[in-house]
């Protein structure tokens, strides 16, 4: 998590300096993973999500990656979803989330 971002969220909570470490170690691999920040009374915790890849596809709403879609559709004459799992196989094969 940018430093910018854990100055807004101690502007609403009290960290300690434990806590701004485990909210500055949160990262975002686009693609690929997000992790999150658990602080409650019994748990502090880093946690990572890894979306499937399919989901992701669907998700993606980037220009680039639409225009990506619109040319699988157009290259193999099928419809928007089945491009999507064409790029979710893709990704899946080409993506570590190990990192």
């Amino acid at each position: 998590m940018p430093p910018e971002e854990v100055e807004q969220v101690s502007r609403f909570k009290s960290l300690t300096p434990e806590q701004r470490q485990l909210l500055l170690r949160a990262t975002k691999a686009p693609g690929k993973y997000t992790e999150g920040v658990v602080l409650s009374p019994r748990v502090e915790a880093l946690f990572r999500v890894v979306s499937p890849a399919l989901w992701l596809a669907l998700g993606m709403t980037e220009k680039h990656e639409k225009a990506e879609r619109m040319r699988i559709m157009r290259e193999f004459g099928c419809s928007e979803l089945e491009a999507a799992m064409k790029v979710a196989k893709a990704h899946a094969i080409t993506s570590d989330v190990t990192t």
